[in-house]
């Protein structure tokens, strides 16, 4: 893999925010729950984001996290290379080493030229820019969870406006006892003849 989790995680995270930035800040929960993080590890790395500037983060009671503008304009390779260091666009896809022109495995000129389209695709973009053409379900924490809260308060109008509805009690008919059975009449014990 060209970067770590810790990396994925970042690019992921980044993008979310990105997404969904707006006034208000974003919470570490928030993004674990929508993108189905860890919350503990995902705390440590937006920390980190925001100490090299590519978040703001605020504490408090309306804290958590937001783009800042270095994060905005910054791009993936940017970002990782915070948190993994330069990405290594030179490893051999087979693992041979070394692998170069004179000493090449099956798949190095091929490798060579992905590297490079890859190279220069996370390169391209800011993170904002990439933000915009993140999926629908992505883009929608904090309008979604608006829309939400409006959805319930409506239904819980609109079910206290409405006249309860008397359930139809179902009158038990009595039960009716079975026919009591007669005993077979007792024969009288046949005298003995003497």
């Amino acid at each position: 893999m060209l970067y770590s989790k810790t990396a994925q995680y970042s690019i992921q995270s980044m993008l979310f925010i990105a997404a969904n930035n707006s006034e208000q800040n974003i919470l570490v929960r928030d993004v674990a729950k929508e993108l189905g993080l860890p919350a503990s590890f995902l705390s440590k790395i937006l920390q980190t984001l925001s100490r090299y500037g590519f978040l703001n983060s605020v504490k408090g009671p309306k804290g958590g996290f937001s783009l800042s503008e270095k994060g905005a304009e910054s791009t993936i390779a940017e970002l990782v290379a915070v948190v993994d260091g330069p990405m290594n666009f030179e490893m051999c896809l087979a693992g041979f080493s070394p692998c170069s022109e004179e000493n090449a495995c099956p798949f190095h000129h091929e490798w060579k030229r992905i590297r490079e389209e890859i190279r220069e695709l996370v390169n391209s973009k800011a993170i904002l820019e990439l933000s915009h053409e993140m999926p629908v379900r992505y883009r929608t924490l904090l309008t979604g969870s608006a829309a939400a809260k409006a959805k319930k308060a409506t239904a819980k109008k609109s079910a206290a406006k409405k006249p309860a509805a008397k359930k139809a009690v179902a009158k038990k008919a009595p039960a009716k006892k079975a026919p009591a059975k007669k005993a077979p009449a007792k024969k009288a014990p046949a005298k003995k003849k003497k």
